[in-house]
């Protein structure tokens, strides 16, 4: 279960994946469910397949590539590990099979997934109720805020407004910065 949880966790940051894209909340459907064939990979990315999400109500469908990163926090080293875990506990019957399932071979839910994360959160001594299903969406969208353009996090995301700069934490300090911006020369 672990390689499951570091696998979704480390997908969902860099895809900036809203937990609906990757979760079920009760049934799986293999129409718009992530499945074992939305997942593809090249020398260097990997490329997840949404064929449907909550800013696309026509499923015109997406894909999100994942870059390698030689890290620890590798996306693709990630999914290739949790796959081949994935291979030798449950048979993959077929490739419109969930993508991403839980310790008794159904699809991920959204209550499972954030409940495992909260209780790690809790045993490495954070407070579990800071945690939701956009927390990692919030988290690297604040990580990219200033690195890259804003117009490219709105496309990371897949977001169809600007409603993204409301999840954008800005430290204090930064805004301590851009006031004193105001008074220089």
């Amino acid at each position: 279960m672990t390689t499951l949880i570091e696998a979704a966790c480390i997908v969902v940051y860099f895809g900036f994946l809203r937990c609906g894209a990757f979760t079920v909340n009760t049934d799986f459907d293999a129409s718009c469910n992530l499945c074992i064939e939305d997942i593809t990979f090249d020398e260097d990315y990997a490329i997840l397949h949404l064929k449907s999400s909550k800013t696309d109500p026509f499923r015109s469908e997406v894909n999100i590539y994942l870059f390698k990163n030689n890290t620890a926090l590798c996306p693709v080293k990630s999914f290739i590990g949790y796959l081949a875990v994935r291979r030798s506990r449950f048979s993959i019957a077929c490739n419109s099979s969930p993508l991403f399932v839980m310790e008794n071979g159904e699809a991920l839910t959204r209550t499972f997934f954030i409940n495992h994360v909260r209780s790690i959160l809790e045993i490495i001594g954070l407070n579990r109720s800071n945690y939701n299903g956009h927390s990692f969406r919030i988290r690297a969208a604040t990580s990219v805020a200033s690195k890259i353009i804003d117009h490219l996090i709105k496309i990371l995301g897949r977001w169809s407004s600007e409603c993204y700069t409301r999840y954008i934490h800005i430290p204090k300090s930064t805004i301590e910065q851009a006031q004193l911006a105001l008074i220089s020369d």
